[in-house]
């Protein structure tokens, strides 16, 4: 059941009249954070100086797998070394630091921005990305991974601060310091996490080299860490822009040469991924690729569709639980689509790949061997050869070339894959042709196994006529051996000559019960309103999985469109999905199968927040650049047979394009060149730092840098990718594209060089640039139901996560990141919120995650995630307990039916209302829908000025917050 309101000692809900926050305070579900404080308390409380002998004495320094290092700008630091042998935990650092008795002592870490992993590209998989914990008195504080409290640091494949030194802030735990000047901390290296792992072996990964190295630490009370004057920064960047890298567009063009012409005659089909199946497509439309035009093409692409409704016959998860997720079998509907017009009386053929049938029997696939025959070593000698005719033929294009020269040469080729068969008389047999053959020469040779593929019975040689002649078949008839459930032809010549093989058969008795495979039409039918009909029932809350849902429906029904009207949706109907997954229409959840929604998050929940970031638990960085999804989504109404305009899609989507704009950082890349990221240190889930490159669309899997701009064309869209062309940032994104061997990548490379480059190349000179840039006007946005802000102030970014990783309740917890030319910081720090309910959560004893994911199959993963190998460790937050946000009432169960302990869960760790100050940004947000607010004086503050509206606001003035509004107040 939902959880309401009740009335609380010090903040009530009001009515029309508004809520009404008393100046004594807002209540708070965890301890008491610290009391503003004026800008004369930001000194330091205490500063260790790492490698300094004095400082280190000081404070009693015990040093464990440690070297003294002299680091960036010459500053002396420690790195923490790996032990030996190797092992998920390194070296330590444990010492004494001063904190304050009362309110809350925060930790800050001083780091050199240039440190980072280089044991990979940027943005790829580094194996050396370590990690820095913190300890207290014994106690881990905070989680290894995704907590609110996180590590004191995770290295990156790139440089966070190029030149400069960078500053990350963590809270220590109230209950820690209480009533204490001095507690005992410690720094421990770690290895990588792979956040994804299934168990213990695949999540922690063995540190093997030294950690980035570790120059000061400081305590103080003040969130908004200020360093001491006088100490070594580090100037602001001059960026220059980067030249040269175009060699890689060669590169991307060998690539995708090589795929298609792979695809095009080498791959089997039958075990092409949906990728790799709508790459041949694509190539069939695109004149710069052997495939454009060819019906061998067409044949593949559909032999490539038999084969996964083979392999879904065989195996349902091909269908629930494929490497095409979500999206289910949508990429046939789209592949249909595309080559509609195209294929003539192929879909009343029959699905071909049956297990009851000799793959590739006139070896008309192929290249310069044949696909789904191969010779093995043993069987070849060496001067005998086996290659694929295309000059000799008896039906078709291609025939199978056996050559010998010695007397004793000998080749024996074999289908790579064992036919089934029943019992009764079959009938083998092949076509062959001879040319000068001596010895014992060419034949057939029916081999017979049993289930588990043993040998039943032996040799059944079949020759053709020495000599030389034209085509002669050759057959054998045989009842099939008890035992025997399968049969392999292998196909033969001894001594010397040529022979060439084609039109190999397998004819069944005529009362046979082998299946017969189905028309393709029909199994294509079956396909698609399967995948349509399961997805819809499984449609997923968060808000990327939902559009790739969203996409797959669409596609399955727009296949169904071409194949069988009757059983389609209505355009509006299917279209509707795509609204519920960018925020167009209300997220209405599952259906039954009478398709009545769940509604499982009510009837007012939207997947895209009213300001376009896609709707989580908070901002995600990441995760929320979906702008692929949505040109995919785009793009499979509009492409291909039956293509229609979709202006209200585009509208919604160039939308949620130009939202995320306000979340770059422009910086310097490692070679000091000007670079756009994004901001990814006030994100909530499997986020990196500093964030991926990106300008308008980044580089993923199935992303490119020019798709936003190309397809929708958008005058800031593309003035922002010029602004990247300019900036000289294209060519070192594209490496993913060349180099990448996974057939998604192939497909994404294929769009960007026959598609987005040229579309992009056409478009005339756009003046938009990133907003962030310093030269660029100023600005506010708050996003209330993600409870984020971005503000640009002058030489000054300040991002704000409020609602940060309060996954089961409110923590009371925000997450800033603080950016100027010359540094950035970011923290994790106290606030305050009002608004909750009586209903509570108490942080476990867990010390990976803080949560359990919310996912019905994940029930192998242990709430908390498995403990890291070594010795049993301890949660310095277990035992806070945090207040429940207020949940709507048509919210039946906000866990989603996911009742794992500790279950991140949505909404209930949302406040109503948050009051946050960070150095001189004080930020008030009401993410309430119905209710006002007004503010308490703010004597210690000050005056201040509203950011959004320039106007002077006074301490003692109590501003009124109307519904989903903020206030942002700076008083530098």
């Amino acid at each position: 059941m939902p959880n309401a309101p009740k009335r609380r000692d010090v903040l009530k809900y009001a009515g029309a009249t508004g809520v009404v926050v008393a100046g004594v305070g807002l209540p708070l579900g965890t301890a008491v954070p610290a009391a503003a404080a004026a800008r004369v308390d930001c000194a330091p409380l205490d500063i260790v100086v790492f490698g300094d002998t004095a400082s280190e004495t000081a404070h009693t320094l015990t040093a464990v797998l440690s070297d003294t290092v002299t680091g960036g700008l010459g500053q002396s630091a420690r790195v923490l070394n790996p032990t030996e042998p190797a092992s998920y935990w390194g070296g330590t650092l444990t010492f004494d630091v001063a904190v304050s008795p009362t309110g809350t002592t925060y930790v800050t870490v001083r780091l050199w921005g240039d440190d980072h992993d280089d044991s990979s590209e940027e943005a790829a998989s580094g194996t050396d990305m370590w990690r820095l914990q913190l300890f207290c008195e014994g106690k881990q504080v905070g989680y290894e991974d995704q907590g609110a409290v996180d590590c004191l640091d995770i290295l990156d494949t790139a440089p966070r601060t190029p030149g400069r030194f960078f500053f990350h802030t963590l809270p220590l735990p109230e209950k820690m310091t209480a009533g204490k000047e001095k507690v005992s901390l410690e720094i421990r290296a770690m290895g990588r996490i792979w956040s994804y792992g299934q168990d213990s072996s695949q999540l922690y990964r063995i540190m093997t080299t030294p950690s980035r190295g570790i120059y000061r630490l400081y305590t103080h009370t003040d969130p908004c860490f200020v360093p001491p004057k006088g100490e070594v920064q580090g100037p602001a960047p001059e960026p220059k822009p980067r030249t040269g890298g175009e060699e890689i567009l060669d590169a991307i063009k060998a690539r995708v040469q090589k795929d298609q012409k792979n695809l095009l005659t080498t791959a089997n089909p039958a075990t092409l991924d949906g990728w790799a199946m709508q790459s041949l497509a694509e190539g069939y439309l695109w004149s710069g690729s052997p495939a454009y035009q060819n019906p061998q093409a067409l044949d593949r692409v559909l032999q490539a569709i038999d084969g996964r409704y083979l392999a879904w016959k065989a195996d349902s998860t091909v269908l629930t639980g494929s490497d095409q997720q979500w999206q289910g079998f949508g990429r046939v509907g789209l592949v249909l689509a595309l080559l509609w017009e195209n294929l003539g009386d192929r879909l009343s053929e029959r699905v071909t790949g049956s297990p009851y049938a000799i793959a590739n029997p006139g070896f008309e696939a192929g290249g310069d061997t044949p696909q789904a025959w191969s010779a093995p070593s043993w069987a070849l000698s060496t001067d005998a050869t086996c290659t694929r005719d295309t000059t000799v033929s008896r039906s078709g294009s291609a025939s199978l070339k056996l050559k010998a020269t010695a007397t004793d040469g000998k080749v024996y080729v074999y289908p790579d894959a064992k036919t089934k068969i029943g019992s009764g008389t079959y009938t083998y047999g092949a076509w062959i042709r001879t040319d000068g053959v001596t010895g014992a020469g060419a034949h057939i040779d029916p081999l017979f196994f049993d289930a588990s593929g043993k040998l039943v019975g032996s040799d059944h040689k079949v020759y053709a006529s020495k000599g030389t002649h034209d085509w002669e078949y050759v057959k054998f008839v045989f009842d099939t051996p008890a035992g025997a459930t399968q049969m392999q032809m292998t196909l033969r010549l001894n001594g010397p000559g040529t022979a060439w093989f084609d039109d190999v058969t397998l004819v069944a008795p005529a009362d046979t019960t082998t299946p017969v495979p189905p028309v393709r039409k029909d199994a294509y039918i079956d396909m698609l309103q399967s995948s349509r009909d399961y997805w819809r029932r499984h449609f997923p809350h968060y808000s990327n999985q939902s559009q790739i849902c969203a996409i797959g429906l669409y596609q399955a029904n727009r296949g169904l469109k071409l194949l069988a009207p009757d059983l389609a949706r209505s355009e509006d109907r299917i279209r509707d999905y795509m609204y519920q997954s960018i925020g167009i229409k209300p997220y209405l959840g599952p259906e039954d199968a009478d398709g009545n929604p769940a509604k499982p998050l009510g009837e007012s929940y939207y997947q895209v927040t009213r300001k376009g970031l896609t709707r989580e638990l908070g901002y995600v960085g990441s995760y929320g650049e979906v702008l692929d999804w949505l040109v995919m989504m785009y793009e499979s109404v509009t492409r291909g047979y039956g293509g229609q305009e979709a202006p209200e899609l585009r509208e919604q989507m160039v939308k949620i394009s130009k939202a995320r704009g306000a979340f770059r950082v422009i910086d310097v890349d490692r070679d000091g060149c000007r670079i756009s990221r994004i901001e990814t240190v006030i994100g909530w889930r499997n986020e990196v730092y500093p964030g991926e490159t990106a300008y308008a669309s980044r580089t993923a899997w199935d992303s490119n840098p020019l798709m936003t701009a190309a397809v929708f064309k958008d005058p800031d869209i593309v003035g922002w990718t010029q602004e990247m062309i300019t900036d000289g940032q294209l060519y070192p994104q594209l490496n993913l594209q060349a180099t990448h061997p996974w057939t998604r990548v192939g497909l994404n490379a294929l769009r960007f060089l026959s598609r987005d480059l040229p579309e992009f190349q056409s478009l005339p000179a756009r003046p938009g640039r990133i907003p962030t840039a310093w030269e660029q006007p100023d600005f506010v946005l708050t996003d209330e139901e993600n409870g984020c802000v971005a503000v640009k102030n002058g030489e000054e970014l300040l991002f704000a996560s409020l609602y940060f990783r309060s996954r089961q309740g409110v923590n009371n917890y925000a997450r800033i990141h603080h950016v100027t030319p010359t540094d950035q910081r970011s923290a994790t720090i106290r606030e305050r919120s009002g608004g909750l309910t009586d209903d509570t959560f108490t942080a476990r004893d867990w010390v990976l995650w803080d949560y359990a994911i919310n996912d019905p199959g994940a029930s192998h993963l242990p709430p908390g995630g498995f403990p890291p190998p070594g010795d049993t460790l301890h949660q310095a937050l277990a035992g806070d307990v945090y207040h429940l946000a207020p949940v709507p009432d048509d919210v039946p169960d906000p866990t989603l039916g996911v009742h794992f302990d500790g279950v991140e869960t949505m909404l209930v760790g949302r406040a109503p209302f948050y009051l946050c100050e960070y150095g001189d940004y004080l930020i008030a947000m009401n993410t309430s829908t119905d209710k006002a607010v007004t503010l308490p004086p703010r004597t210690d503050f000050g005056p201040a000025r509203d950011l959004a509206t320039g106007k002077t606001v006074g301490a003692g003035h109590r501003p009124r917050l109307g519904p989903l509004s903020t206030l942002v107040l700076y008083r530098g």
